[in-house]
């Protein structure tokens, strides 16, 4: 393993300053705005980094940019050009090919539309598009899809000599991710010792690796999807670029930091809200490249004073028709919602915004249900709540006024593109899903006041309630699962008085549950049932049967009584971050009993404590 923590001595050589920028997360944010809320916004959008990008290549004689996946789905910009990718260029691809991209990693949502949709949203590249661990098919190739690149550039050195140096490239994706697209997947420490040396003997003088991943373990363990760490220890890598779980690295602004076990490593957020920086030093000596020492740093969209970044209307200019256009399609009215709807208390069980998703997946059970002849089974209805807080920032949570539903607050409700999918499951089944959900909780003893509820690093997302089921769960027990979805306690049990109509839940009860084909591929570490118990329906998104639903009952009214709540634990309570929006709304539940602990943290959050 090289560690570049300082500089060589060298006799007399040759050096080239190679600059790495890199992106990673754009989810087709494109532009600062927020279609869910129609406004403008500061802290993110691929045309606001284009400005540091700009900045950062003015800077340096030998740059080359690069993105690390998850870039072509995730907003309502997107979905209108991925409808269009038969037609014309995807606008991510529109866009990065304006940018001149030297190349792409592909990330585990770019396959969200699938791979055919992929791989033609692809095809218009003017860069490689990468993914080194995945068992793609012969579709791939020919949009253009290989394990790695070797870019071949002239540089220039310190002297203004001209020299031919090769970079390679390799890209990684997380493992067990492409269930939904029906992919293999490799693991990502296994396909770098394989690809490495082999890049290195095909003449690659620099080796950056593109990992979709986020930090993790410093031990590696077998299909690890958070990788960094072990993946930095790998031989011949001499830069990282890290992702997927929407975290920044290095934190701090320091010029000369970002090393990662010796290596220059960024992670550059999300949505464009970074732009992470590489700066290589690579010395000639005796006829062979080599890297002597660097370091990352990331620069951020919004800096404290505004006018740091310079505004451009490049990237705006571009794509200004197709913006207007999904404005006015998002503003088409649908149905109303009787009472607001929201989901800042999702994590303790309080999340009208779910359940309205829940009774649309449950109508659509019930017309699949009567067409299969499956009458005699009750149907239940799983779902999450997507927008919960996180690295998202205190505004992302779905809030809805009572009144008008729009295309607009449909997105909102449920931003991915997931379809349907319908399960035959038993009472066991149900209970091993509902640990699954409530693993991503701390344990808490009786006696222990202000226990944080789950901690920072934790997505909210991954918790899933269950409409039709009413339980209850024991903070005092381990989770049987750790929140990436390990077992780690297999006699653990959180959830108990579990309950169908009020009659307890046994373990060969069976059910029909409505879930998405994201799940039933294990997406999130879920269980996976059988393949004889899932159920064949004719495919639609969630979103589009959501629409079907408020449309047809035009005014929507429903309970939203908790479908479960904690288990009393005396003298203990629990501590969790939310919107401070979140005060508002609480006279909507009057059986959630939460005290504001922190008017708003330091990241803008209210601090809120619920007693056990």
């Amino acid at each position: 393993m090289r560690h570049f923590l300082q500089e060589r001595t060298l006799g007399p050589c040759v050096r080239v300053n190679l600059r790495i920028l890199a992106t990673t997360d754009l989810h087709m944010n494109i532009l600062p705005y927020d279609y869910h809320t129609d406004r403008s916004v500061d802290g993110w959008g691929l045309s606001r980094t284009a400005d540091l990008i700009d900045a950062a290549r003015k800077e340096a004689s030998n740059v080359i940019l690069l993105d690390n996946g998850d870039c072509l789905f995730g907003s309502a910009l997107g979905e209108g050009g991925s409808s269009d990718a038969n037609e014309g260029t995807h606008p991510m691809i529109h866009a990065m090919n304006h940018l001149n991209y030297d190349a792409m990693n592909l990330g585990n949502h770019d396959f969200d539309q699938g791979r055919d949709t992929l791989f033609r949203a692809i095809e218009p590249a003017g860069f490689p598009v990468l993914t080194a661990n995945a068992d793609l098919p012969d579709t791939a190739e020919r949009a253009g899809v290989q394990p790695y690149v070797l870019l071949r550039r002239q540089v220039q050195d310190d002297c203004g000599e001209r020299h031919e140096l090769t970079i390679g490239v390799i890209g990684f994706l997380p493992p067990n991710s492409l269930h939904q697209a029906q992919i293999r997947t490799s693991d990502i420490l296994e396909a770098a010792h394989r690809y490495v040396p082999q890049m290195r003997e095909e003449g690659a003088d620099v080796i950056v690796a593109l990992a979709h991943s986020g930090m993790g373990d410093e031990a590696h363990s077998p299909d690890m999807e958070n990788v960094l760490k072990p993946l930095s220890q790998v031989a011949g890598i001499d830069a990282l670029i890290g992702g997927h779980t929407h975290q920044i690295y290095p934190a701090s602004c320091a010029r000369k930091g970002g090393l990662l076990n010796g290596i220059p490593t960024v992670m550059p957020g999300f949505w464009g809200s970074h732009l992470g920086v590489i700066d290589l030093a690579v010395d000639r000596s005796e006829g062979q490249w080599s890297v002597s020492h660097g370091f990352g740093n990331l620069r951020a969209v919004s800096p404290r004073r505004k006018d740091e970044v310079p505004a451009t209307d490049a990237l705006e200019s571009l794509f200004a028709d197709l913006h207007d256009r999904t404005r006015e399609a998002m503003k088409e009215r649908v149905g109303e919602a009787i009472q607001p709807l929201n989901n800042y208390f999702n994590l303790v069980g309080a999340d009208s915004a779910t359940q309205i998703v829940q009774h649309a997946m449950l109508d659509h059970a019930r017309m699949c249900q009567e067409a299969l002849g499956l009458e005699d089974l009750p149907i239940l209805a799983a779902s999450a709540a997507f927008k919960s807080g996180g690295f998202g920032g205190p505004d992302y949570y779905t809030a809805l006024p009572a009144g008008p539903l729009t295309q607009r607050s449909l997105s909102d409700l449920y931003m991915f593109p997931n379809s349907f999918a319908l399960m035959r499951v038993t009472g066991a089944f149900l209970r091993n899903w509902l640990e699954r959900s409530c693993s991503i909780f701390n344990q808490v003893l009786p006696g222990q006041k202000a226990v944080q509820l789950k901690d920072d690093g934790v997505p909210g997302y991954i918790h899933e309630c269950v409409l039709g089921l009413t339980y209850e769960v024991d903070l005092t027990q381990p989770a049987r699962f750790s929140p990436a979805g390990e077992i780690q306690f297999r006699d653990a049990s959180r959830v108990c008085a579990l309950r169908h109509n009020g009659r307890p839940v046994y373990d060969d009860d069976c059910f029909l549950m409505a879930t998405t084909d994201y799940r039933v591929l294990g997406g999130g570490n879920y269980p996976i049932p059988d393949q004889n118990d899932i159920i064949p329906v004719a495919p639609i998104e969630i979103r589009d049967l959501l629409a079907d639903y408020v449309a047809n009952q035009h005014r929507v009214d429903f309970d939203t009584s908790p479908l479960w709540r904690f288990q009393p634990i005396k003298d203990a309570s629990v501590w969790f971050r939310s919107s401070p929006e979140g005060r508002y709304v609480l006279p909507d539940y009057p059986w959630l009993d939460v005290d504001v602990l922190q008017c708003r943290d330091s990241r803008g959050f209210t601090c809120y404590e619920l007693p056990l």
